[in-house]
């Protein structure tokens, strides 16, 4: 019977490995806050630089889930050894991928952004396009680390990925320090090119961690065989409906960092601010959601719909409190929580002004996010593609358009986006108890 120990083994390492990439850019921004000119736009274009590589990682990362859901269906199977060979196989084409976006978004970095953002002040593209140009050779490096939690998380095991996070959070944070501020006497700080610097040493450690890791801890290697693994075909199959999911994801994001930027560096920056702390919340809810993803595939593979049934109700019931206690933490220090990151009262002025919307939207952001993970550790990523494009085009879209045009500025944006999740959950929780009432 499925109870609350085994989920909390695999969540709360998950939340700690979730949190820590949001952490480290709340501590970019932050410590670029510190800088002595163009503080604004200096967070406002790494907020557009990191929104980009975001939504690169967030796409090609998908290859995670597909063999994730793969190898955690066969863990419930007992019968791990098909999987053996399908791990380099989606190592090396996760690399490969990794390299070739990273020289194409560097190469036409001007292109891309004009496309997405629109104008972009000239001070701020500067910012932006340095801190990209050095975060770009990163890229390959985080899509494999992705790719390595992945197969962790599929063998029911949470804990290797956060203590690999947690070092390279660590790492990341004082280099921050170090390179973006510099040390008296000694070394003149970087700025922008700093946080991006700390961002790859640190991502090289995790990489090299994770590799260890799965030689030293796991049943696998990366011994690699040029015939095509049987499943091969079924995690380009997931892999593809997850990517034009969370590429529909994305321009979900993409807009709105659009919307914010037209009105000027000052909302760009409140819209930044928020944006990281709606990414933090995420990310944390998210991690009870990673271990629906494992425990919905090892049910999957037993064909254990009872099991399966409580996972659900249990996770649900959980996000629900962490939202709720988020949700107060951020209304207790709503007059300060803006100042920790940028001292400008105009930017402050419109965080503050839009805070209240993230706050509301926790507990909706929780019922999406419960089911989005056990959806993922079912495989069931057409359903997953057709929600998210659903809500975009017919919920987030025409309500931030709308909104927009009787000039809400930041507010039709934070609306816009508790609407897409309410639907997005609303969608996932009926769908699920559809599939819980049938025979697996």
């Amino acid at each position: 019977m499925l109870n609350a120990k085994e989920i909390n083994r695999l969540a709360i390492p998950a939340i700690l490995f979730n949190i820590t990439e949001p952490l480290i850019g709340l501590a970019d921004i932050a410590i670029l806050g510190q800088l002595e000119n163009d503080v604004t736009q200096a967070q406002g274009g790494v907020g557009l630089a990191a929104g980009l590589f975001a939504t690169l990682v967030w796409g090609f990362a998908q290859m995670r889930t597909a063999l994730s859901a793969i190898i955690s269906r066969h863990f419930g199977q007992n019968n791990l050894k098909p999987t053996f060979s399908l791990v380099p196989q989606t190592l090396v084409l996760t690399l490969l991928i990794g390299i070739i976006v990273s020289i194409l978004t560097a190469c036409f970095y001007d292109t891309i952004t004009n496309f997405i953002y629109g104008k972009i002040s000239p001070k701020t593209y500067l910012y932006s396009e340095s801190y990209y140009l050095i975060r770009s050779l990163g890229l390959p490096f985080s899509l494999g680390i992705a790719l390595f939690f992945g197969i962790f998380r599929g063998i029911q095991n949470t804990t290797w990925a956060m203590y690999i996070c947690l070092i390279g959070g660590a790492i990341n944070i004082v280099l921050d320090f170090i390179l973006i501020l510099g040390i008296d006497g000694l070394f003149n700080g970087m700025g922008v090119k700093g946080a991006a610097t700390a961002s790859i040493i640190a991502q090289a450690t995790m990489f090299i961690l994770s590799i260890i890791v799965l030689y030293k801890k796991t049943p696998f290697t990366l011994s690699f065989s040029i015939k095509k693994n049987p499943f091969f075909n079924e995690m380009i199959h997931i892999f593809w409906n997850m990517f034009i999911r969370t590429i529909v994801l994305n321009i979900v994001f993409i807009l709105a960092n659009r919307f914010a930027n037209k009105n000027g560096d000052i909302q760009l920056t409140a819209y930044t601010i928020g944006y990281n702390i709606w990414i933090f919340s995420s990310f944390f809810i998210d991690g009870f959601s990673n271990a629906g993803n494992a425990l919905a595939g090892k049910f999957l593979g037993a064909k254990d719909r009872k099991n399966l049934s409580l996972l659900g109700d249990k996770l649900l019931r959980i996000n629900l409190s962490i939202s709720l206690l988020l949700a107060l933490v951020y209304f207790i220090f709503y007059p300060v929580i803006g100042s920790l990151f940028n001292n400008d009262p105009e930017v402050n002025k419109f965080f503050k002004a839009t805070f209240w919307i993230i706050i509301i939207a926790q507990p909706f952001n929780s019922i999406a996010f419960t089911f989005d993970g056990i959806f993922k550790g079912l495989g069931e990523a057409v359903y997953l593609r057709n929600t998210l494009i659903i809500g975009s085009l017919f919920i987030f879209m025409p309500l931030l358009y709308i909104l927009d045009h009787f000039d809400l500025k930041l507010t039709a944006v934070w609306l816009s986006m508790m609407g897409w999740m309410i639907f997005r959950g609303g969608s996932l929780y009926w769908k699920f108890k559809k599939i819980a009432r049938t025979q697996l």
